[in-house]
């Protein structure tokens, strides 16, 4: 016999009630001397034996009855019995729980599940309907209830996918609830599966128990299963010069393995970068090292592979994207002879190995024949004026999604400049504020928006140095949007305005050391970068990401591209994703299998690894 809720048995100790009551109550004779017992009459002993009887049996019903209410809600069963007595009455509602988990690709475990589910499919008799789930992160009901052996054994031989994801028992369970909730027969559970730990929930020591009448597990693993995985890759998802100047790091795990050697090999864009051999200890973990191979301009595929593979070859390759493009142009605005802030700014993006922005330095006076479209972000650094045609074309550039930064200085307030910059200027200027007093002559950076992505940097390091940076003189501005920095008297440093597409920073003050020792400071650098990065709005997309997952589509539109058009998703196997009659409006693709997606929509391809 077993119970399914043991825990409740402990209610047996409430037996203990009834019988601490039956003996307190218990009726002790008194004896009293008496002279003589001719005028009493005398009791028959039976009648005091009776009542001792009727005493004990009330005490017998009252723990019984405790005893069967702790025993029902222990729900006891019986295997044997209990399958006897299910098979004997009406028909089953069978629900054949398959778990097709990547484990499952493991030598001829699959082979094996669809062979012991066409047995469960042989034993059912006429009255009992079945139906066949496949389950690993999710569920899917793979047919209707049917009665028909023929229709479930060509559900089994329909070619039942074995996915890449993990196992989760829960989801196999939420099926077989749901299904439950409208069977009109006594539910009987067959799970089958490899009986991975991973599946289980933490608390549990093994897979749970559905809610149905009869429950069977099929264990189809084998208790040794010598495994060799590609457990990690950390690389970087884009790079700009020809040569990878990075580190790739690669991490070789076995698991329930002998001490080997194999073979480890990286391929980008189809073509073999490097091999090495590589010693893996005995149930251990080995890392690799790649680094200083030539990449293909453009998106390419790379894939560090193991060889030779193993019984469960899909965790011998990891997939990764590798794009290597040109560097984003930036426009920097200055006025002849101010070279200071030009100086310190190119510096600091030039202090990334690989940087991605590439600062082409003009005059204001030389902007009549600049195509805008070429650049990413505009740098107005402490500019007197611009030619209304120009300030026409920097506004449109920053309304279909271009970065502009404004940096202010000697030359404010210019009232003109204001003007036919205003449906992007995010503050107004007030007057300029020489910090030239003993009392004040100097102000401090003070408060930050730390949940604002331009200062994620420096939520763990870097505050106390921004914190330090001592301001002699900078524009007081009445902010008309976000305020992202103060200064320590509360006036703002940095404003941001979004444009439609496009995003405006105004930083009261100069980068330069004159009007501030900003240059100077650690902060400087990965704060330049920041405002940057954030200006052109730079996607932190990750090399490669893990099954399964949801993509928003919408992340990979291009900023000047219009409504209406289609998109166009493939996996792969080079097949649509996404079905064509819904190809206009998608709006997340669901990435479920190892390999590598495209995504376009207008001229643009991205490319994502899986």
């Amino acid at each position: 016999m077993q119970f399914l809720s043991p825990w409740f048995l402990l209610g047996a100790l409430a037996v203990g009630v009834p019988i601490w009551l039956h003996l307190i109550r218990r009726q002790q004779a008194l004896r009293i001397p008496f002279s003589s017992l001719m005028f009493f009459r005398r009791i028959p002993t039976k009648s005091l034996s009776r009542q001792r009887l009727k005493y004990l049996l009330l005490l017998s019903l009252r723990v019984l009855v405790i005893l069967l209410i702790v025993g029902a809600f222990a729900r006891p069963i019986i295997p044997g019995v209990t399958r006897v007595l299910l098979t004997a009455g009406q028909g089953r509602h069978a629900v054949i729980l398959l778990d097709n988990s990547m484990s499952m690709q493991y030598g001829d475990r699959w082979e094996r599940a669809l062979e012991a589910a066409r047995e469960v499919i042989a034993d059912l008799r006429e009255t009992d309907q079945a139906q066949i789930v496949t389950f690993s992160s999710d569920f899917q009901i793979q047919n209707l209830p049917t009665s028909d052996k023929a229709a479930l054994r060509t559900v089994l031989e329909g070619g039942l996918p074995v996915s890449v994801s993990p196992t989760s028992y829960a989801q196999g369970i939420r099926a077989a609830e749901q299904i439950g909730e409208d069977a009109r027969q006594p539910l009987a559970v067959v799970l089958i599966s490899d009986l991975q730990k991973s599946g289980w929930a933490e608390q549990s020591l093994g897979p749970p128990v559905p809610p149905a009448e009869e429950f069977r597990l099929v264990d189809v693993g084998e208790p040794q299963a010598p495994n060799w995985t590609v457990e990690s890759v950390r690389s970087r998802r884009t790079i700009y010069q020809s040569r990878y100047s990075d580190q790739i790091l690669a991490r070789v795990t076995g698991f329930g393995t002998p001490e080997t050697t194999k073979q480890l090999i990286l391929s980008v864009g189809g073509r073999i970068m490097e091999r090495k051999s590589i010693q893996i200890p005995a149930s251990g973990t080995v890392s690799v090292v790649f680094e200083g191979f030539e990449t293909p301009l453009g998106d390419n595929g790379g894939e560090i592979r193991l060889a030779p593979p193993d019984s469960l070859p899909t965790d011998d390759i990891f997939h990764f994207a590798l794009e290597r493009r040109e560097p984003y142009r930036l426009l920097f605005l200055r006025e002849p002879g101010e070279e200071k802030e030009l100086y310190y700014f190119q510096n600091a993006i030039a202090a990334e190995s690989d940087s991605p922005f590439k600062v082409e330095a003009r005059a204001p006076a030389q902007t009549s024949s600049i195509p805008l479209s070429d650049y990413k972000m505009v740098v107005l650094s402490n500019v007197a004026s611009l030619s209304p045609a120009f300030a026409s074309d920097l506004v449109r550039f920053v309304q279909q999604g271009g970065g502009l930064l404004i940096t202010l200085g000697t030359r404010f307030p210019d009232p003109e400049l204001e003007t036919r910059l205003e449906a992007v200027w995010p503050a107004r200027g007030i007057e300029k504020r020489w910090m030239t007093g003993d009392a004040d002559r100097l102000v401090l950076l003070g408060e930050f928006d730390t949940e604002h992505p331009l200062f994620r940097e420096f939520q763990q390091s870097g505050t106390e140095s921004l914190r330090q940076v001592e301001t002699y003189a900078y524009v007081r501005l009445q902010a008309q949007d976000h305020v992202l920095l103060r200064f320590a008297n509360g006036d703002p440093a940095l404003v941001e305005k979004k444009v439609d597409r496009g995003r405006v920073l105004l930083y009261a003050s100069t980068f330069d050391n004159v009007w501030s020792d900003l240059p100077l400071h650690p902060a400087f650098v990965p704060l330049v970068h920041q405002m940057v990065q954030y200006g052109v709005e730079m996607a932190a997309e990750p090399p490669a990401y893990t099954i399964p997952t949801t993509l928003a589509l919408e992340n990979y539109k291009p900023r000047d591209s219009s409504e209406g058009q289609a998109w166009v998703v493939l996996g792969p196997e080079g097949k649509r994703e996404v079905p064509l009659a819904e190809e206009l409006r998608p709006d997340f693709v669901s990435v479920k299998r190892p390999g590598f997606y495209q995504i376009r929509f207008a001229q643009k391809t991205s490319l994502i690894a899986a």
